[in-house]
């Protein structure tokens, strides 16, 4: 290193006023002249530093200006130390950040570390290891700071040999990841210092404390390079005068000894600095402050010294020892080596010899790498080439075997999708021809009997064609096998030359990616029709319409009984009748119109989920196109495979014979070749002897116009050319390309030459001659450029060209002329070179990006794809989910998996509760409608027995819904009800169907569960159809009782038997001829017919009310 960078650097850094010293009215005694980075005492006494700064610098610039660049040596192997000096409360603990606690400005330590780890993180090719440890001079007692040790037990001691140096045994080193975890540490070892308040400082530091980062540095290309460096961040206790401190008994002894060991320390760089006695004895051993410190001052480090001060007149005398102290520290001269193992360091330095003895063989045009190294990598290289070759080989086979497999999935997924088409077709036939037979079998149909067991023979006609059509696929799978594995063998053993492995190489690839592009579609393809299959099942069971229609037949039925009960309601107000009875009626309009509501709710709900099923049957007509498309696209992908096969397959048995053909021409060639060779060797002897008297004779050519040309040079010349100079230089310059030329010229002869030996001892006649031809091309170009050297005459005119210059002037002016030219000509090399450089890497780097976003392309794609079919299941199931919530019964398949099936048996365990309490209401209800029947029934016969009309009139409008329920009406409930009924007989059915022939069928226990409830339901029905026999009956009385309507006009609007839903009759008092709500005899005849089928059936009404309250449950 030079002297500056060996030299111990000083930064002196001045304070600002403290508030005590301005309230004792200080003066400020330094001025600064950052121009020079000087300072001067009271004007008299100046100073010079390496830094210099005043009291309004930050921590930022002091640690840029002086402490940034500095850090950069410790991975090169160098230690360093930087250490705080000065009187105390002169802000050495704020420069050094010793007191950090990750808040106000940070100091020199917090910054350093930082940058430490950030070079870290930047530099890939090392791996490094940071170790910390921090320790505390107190009273000349060291202490451990990170042991977390009581403190009488952190007492360290001090060694020192000749090969480690200055060290301390058994010192806390943690190993550190981050400069978070060093400022953890910092921060707990700060803690533990030793403080105390004294009337210059309310915290001073009254220890010395060392925190040392140490670096190991190991190469990943190269092991055994291992470099350490140290990095010591050392915060010195204050001097002080016990006069201004005020410091009194322990704090008094704490001064003393710190004064002791910066007394030392004084000594110590006073011996250092001295540049007249170099000899002195340097009194390290004196304190163990100036032990530790050894190796900064004078030894293997590069140190900082950071000097602060006070610039007040109050401290005169402590700044001028400070600054002189740091003067003499200035002088003091540092020998910092490398840290690394003397073995390490020889074999770098031989290594680096090497490489500077190459670089030069480079220069001079030999070779970088030696003949053995070549050979050893050429045969690597035709091995690897060779395993390549064989893996491409078992890669096309795999893919030609795979394209094989595919085209017979093909063949079967095709065949199985007709005969499942063909099965289905066939079973519904079956079910519905054995249903007939059943059915005609109950009825003694002896005819329909016929007619169906011939169907049930037609079925089994299909079932032996389906059966036929089976063994034609199987013999047509065996027929590709067959066909597929001569193909194989055809292709199997193939000698290919290089551009027959370059065709085979493209094949592979295309094959590649035909596969990829066949997965990715397969993949695809496999998840929409999951999806289809999801949106589908969903769609089939989204919306109830039988439900639905229920529903509206309720809604219009209560509606009616509302307008019944409003009547009533105004009948009764106008009679001023019994309140009671009005209150019955208002409270049960307010039922009635809630359940209005209820079901207006779920018949919206209803036609919402049709829109949803609409759109969804979008969705799966779309999905489904789309799944068509792919599998056309996939029949194509698997074509395209098989044709590019067979393309290749007989692109190879082309091949295959046409080099047949050439083996027996090389044969034949083989023989013409060891004649050529005889007579080549005539030749060769012919051409010596011809060469050597060409060069005789050029030899004697040339040494007769060496004599002429200095004969000519020896004859003055004419006037001169005013541009002479350059046309001068032109022609040299193009003369020199000439020779450059002919050079290169001559070694491509060579090489071309020694390929040409290489060939005739292999036998390639072809490109030997090609070679021969190169040959003879080159040396015509030789001769040419050689005849152009010669013709111009160069030698003679380059003698002859100065001899015109006569001034000065003239000499200087061609100097500069060339001068500059040269300089040119360098300077377009260099830019050249570097244009061709920034182009490769720029090359290298786009060619890079473009592989890391292709790839980054491919996988995000894969991602979302990924993503949007995960989403678009989970919004289908819980579609699914949703719509089972609305219909209170979660539907399932209940042959799932056990947890599934746990899950849906409480669902139905909470609806089994909700039923059982809804039929305890229903109960309850049937008991309240039987009392009011009761009532209602002797009411009538009373009426019979007194004959009061207006009674009668009174009460008719107390009559319930049910008595009047128009016939036609009745009869399409019936039908519906009776339907539901099949259909809950048929499920129970379904559910108890056991096939003996299936071995995977087992119940599970929700399908027992469900059997035991909907068993247990439809007897609590029947027992409800048995009880309303009677009152049915009674009911179906009260109809000859009522009233007729009292219209005016024709019976439209306002009619009360057209509100009631019925005709008007003989006991209307309206007009006949005007009367629009009288029935023709058509209508008539339906009526009476509905009504007998009704009476032969007397249970009907009740059936309807048992029905309707299990729609209310199964609803």
């Amino acid at each position: 290193m030079s002297i500056d960078a060996t030299s111990v650097k000083v930064a002196v850094r001045i304070r600002p006023l403290a508030d005590y010293e301005i309230s004792k009215g200080c003066k400020t005694i330094i001025d600064v002249i950052p121009e020079n980075e000087q300072i001067i005492v009271n004007n008299t006494k100046p100073f010079t530093f390496n830094y210099v700064f005043d009291a309004q610098s930050t921590q930022e610039e002091f640690y840029n200006c002086c402490v940034k660049d500095t850090i950069e040596n410790l991975f090169q192997g160098y230690n360093m130390t930087i250490l705080a000096y000065g009187q105390t409360g002169s802000g050495k603990t704020y420069s050094m950040g010793t007191a950090y606690k990750g808040e106000g400005d940070t100091g020199v330590i917090p910054r350093a570390i930082s940058d430490i780890f950030n070079h870290i993180q930047d530099n890939f090719a090392i791996d490094f290891t940071v170790q910390v440890s921090f320790i505390e001079l107190y009273q000349e007692v060291l202490y451990d700071l990170l042991s977390g040790k009581p403190r009488d037990q952190c007492v360290l001691d001090i060694r020192e040999d000749t090969q480690k140096g200055i060290h301390i045994p058994n010192m806390t080193e943690i190993q550190v990841t981050s400069a978070n975890e060093v400022l953890e540490i910092l921060s707990r070892g700060s803690a533990g210092r030793a403080t105390a308040s004294t009337n210059m400082n309310s915290q001073s530091s009254r220890s010395h404390a060392i925190l040392t980062v140490t670096i190991t540095m190991q190469s990943k290309d190269d092991p055994a390079n291992i470099k350490t460096a140290k990095l010591h961040l050392v915060d010195l206790a204050g001097s002080e005068r016990p006069k201004k401190t005020g410091a009194v008994g322990n704090t008094f002894k704490e001064g003393v000894n710190i004064n002791k060991g910066l007394m030392v320390l004084g000594n110590v760089i006073s011996c250092l600095g001295d540049e007249k006695n170099k000899s002195t004895f340097v009194p390290y051993r004196d304190s163990n402050l100036t032990r530790l410190l050894k190796d900064s001052l004078g030894g293997n480090s590069i140190t900082l010294m950071i000097a602060c001060v006070s610039p007040a007149d109050y401290n005169h005398d402590e700044t001028l020892s400070t600054l002189r102290y740091a003067d003499r520290a200035k002088k003091i001269k540092n020998k910092p080596v490398v840290n690394q193992d003397s073995k390490v360091a020889e074999i770098n330095d031989l290594k680096k010899t090497i490489q500077n003895l190459r670089l030069q063989i480079v220069a001079q045009g030999g070779p970088v790498i030696c003949p053995a190294e070549i050979e050893l990598l050429k045969r690597k290289n035709m091995e690897l080439e060779h395993k390549i070759k064989e893996l491409n080989l078992q890669l096309s086979a795999s893919l030609v075997d795979k394209t094989g497999v595919l085209e017979k999935n093909l063949i079967l997924q095709a065949a199985v999708e007709k005969l499942s088409a063909k099965h289905k077709e066939l079973g519904v036939d079956f079910d519905l021809t054995v249903l007939n037979i059943t059915d005609a079998l109950e009825n003694n149909d002896a005819e329909l009997i016929k007619k169906n067991v011939e169907k049930l023979n037609a079925i089994q006609n299909r079932f032996m064609e389906i059966d036929q059509d089976h063994k034609l696929l199987d013999s047509e799978i065996k027929n590709h096998d067959q066909t597929f594995v001569k193909q194989l063998f055809s292709s199997s053993n193939e000698n290919l030359n290089e551009s027959g492995t370059e065709h085979q190489n493209a094949h592979t690839h295309k094959q590649l990616a035909l596969n990829t592009e066949l997965q990715e579609v397969m993949k695809q393809l496999a998840m929409k029709e999951t999806l289809a299959e999801k949106l589908i099942s969903n769609a089939q069971h989204m919306v109830d319409y039988q439900s639905m229609q229920e529903n509206e037949l309720k809604m219009a039925a209560l509606q009616k009984e509302k307008d019944e009960l409003v009547q009533l309601l105004q009948l009764k107000n106008n009679a001023h009748g019994n309140s009671t009875a009005a209150d019955q009626r208002r409270k049960r309009i307010k039922d009635l119109e809630g359940q209005i509501a209820d079901l207006n709710r779920k018949v919206s709900d209803q036609a919402r989920l049709i829109k949803i099923r609409d759109k969804d049957e979008q969705r799966i007509n779309k999905l489904n196109s789309e799944i068509t498309a792919m599998k056309q696209v996939k029949v194509k992908l698997i074509r395209n495979m098989r044709e590019e096969s067979d393309k290749f397959r007989a692109w190879k048995q082309v091949r295959e014979r046409e080099l047949a053909k050439l083996k027996h021409e090389d044969r034949k060639k083989a023989n013409e070749i060891v004649k050529m060779k005889l007579m080549n060797s005539k030749q060769q002897n012919v051409l010596k002897r011809k060469v050597e008297e060409a060069t005789a004779l050029n030899k004697r050519l040339q040494q007769s116009l060496q004599v002429r040309k200095q004969a000519q040079e020896s004859k003055t010349k004419g006037g001169k050319n005013g541009n002479w100079l350059k046309q001068e230089f032109d022609v040299f310059m193009n003369l020199t390309e000439a020779k450059v030329a002919v050079a290169c010229l001559l070694e491509d002869r060579a090489q071309l030459q020694e390929q040409l030996t290489g060939l005739k001892e292999n036998e390639e006649k072809e490109e030997a001659r090609c070679l021969e031809e190169e040959i003879e091309c080159r040396s015509a170009q030789i001769q040419d450029f050689q005849q152009r050297i010669l013709e111009s005459d160069e030698e003679a005119k380059a003698k002859a060209r100065f001899d015109n210059i006569q001034t000065m002037a003239e000499a200087k002016a061609i100097a500069k002329f060339l001068w500059d030219q040269s300089a040119d000509i360098k300077r377009q090399s260099v830019q050249n070179r570097f244009k061709i450089t920034e182009m490769q890497e720029g090359l290298h780097q786009v060619r890079e990006h473009k592989k890391m976003y292709e790839a980054n392309l491919k996988s995000l794609d894969e991602k979302y794809g990924n993503q949007m079919s995960e989403l678009e299941e989970y919004y289908e199931e819980k579609v699914a989910y949703l719509l089972g919530q609305l219909r209170g019964v979660k539907r399932g398949d209940v042959e799932g998996e056990d947890s599934d099936a746990e899950k849906r048996c409480g669902i139905l365990e909470e609806q089994n509760e909700n039923w059982r309490a809804r039929f305890e209401q229903l109960e309850e209800e049937m008991k309240s409608q039987k009392r009011k029947n009761l009532e209602l029934q002797s009411v009538i016969d009373k009426i019979k027995e007194t004959g009061d009309r207006t009674y009668q009139a009174n009460l008719l409008p107390m009559t319930p819904n049910l008595l009047e329920v128009p016939p036609r009406n009745l009869a399409v409930r019936t039908i519906i009800d009776d339907e539901q009924e099949n259909f809950l007989n048929s499920s129970i059915d379904d559910i108890m169907e056991d096939d003996p022939n299936d071995p995977d069928w087992r119940k599970t226990p929700l399908g027992k569960r469900v059997v035991q409830e909907k068993k247990r339901l439809t007897s609590y029905i029947h027992k409800l159809n048995f009880d309303e026999d009677s009152s049915e009956e009674r009911a179906s009385l009260k109809r000859s009782s009522a009233g007729g309507c009292t219209c005016k006009t024709n019976c439209n609007a306002r009619c009360g038997c057209r509100r009631m839903n019925r005709s008007c009759g003989d006991s209307c008092k309206c007009n006949a001829e005007m009367c629009s709500n009288i029935p023709s005899d058509s209508d008539k005849a339906a009526v009476e017919t509905a009504e007998n089928e009704n009476f032969k059936k007397p249970n009907a009404f009740g059936k309807r009310a048992a029905r309707t309250a299990r729609r209310h449950i199964i609803g």
